[in-house]
């Protein structure tokens, strides 16, 4: 019969549990505090760059500072939000071509983040991860059972040319009926 795998344990689950306790706003705090305590780094760093500017240009009696200070702005918020946003874009792309994969059938794929990449999307890809498995089984689970249909109904169509007796095939084509149901359940459980 039809059986998933084995479930997650009570770990990992805790783990997913943690990133998608929040509500509203606040949806999933880790990566939304990280999100946050970066943008604060930035401001910061930005704030100590743009006094330094001042005092360069107070010495040098520069009369060119705003435009500076813009541009120097602009080009590191761009540098810092490419390289914080590579944690989650390149992982992201990885995901969507995935995803794509599945949706076209071949559950056969492989998934694996870096290291730096985002702890809630290492998660995703776990949940990933365990879709393709269960969907692997699901497939692998309804092929045994067309196969065991296929030799059970070649065994009835030879007892039938035999002559074996009614009793005999009618036993048989009761437990093909039954394993028909099985196969027909799991087949729907697969969307399919």
């Amino acid at each position: 019969m039809l059986r998933p795998p084995r479930g997650k344990t009570t770990m990992q689950t805790s783990k997913r549990e943690q990133f998608t306790r929040g509500k509203g706003i606040l949806s999933a705090t880790g990566p939304q505090s990280r999100f946050i305590l970066f943008l604060i780094f930035v401001l910061v760093f930005y704030t100590l760059l743009l006094r330094i500017f001042q005092k360069l240009a107070a010495i040098v009696e520069l009369p060119v500072f705003l435009p500076i200070a813009l541009v120097t702005l602009l080009a590191f918020i761009g540098l810092s939000g490419t390289l914080y946003s590579h944690r989650f874009v390149g992982p992201m792309v990885r995901i969507r071509k995935t995803l794509e994969r599945v949706a076209a059938g071949d559950c056969a794929v492989t998934l694996r983040l870096r290291d730096a990449d985002d702890p809630m999307l290492k998660d995703l890809v776990s949940t990933i991860r365990h879709l393709c498995e269960r969907t692997r089984h699901s497939h692998r689970m309804v092929q045994e059972s067309a196969r065991e249909l296929s030799g059970d109904l070649a065994a009835l169509q030879e007892n039938i040319r035999k002559g074996a007796s009614a009793d005999v095939l009618i036993k048989q084509a009761e437990a093909i009926q039954k394993k028909q149901t099985a196969l027909d359940k799991a087949v729907q459980s697969l969307g399919t």
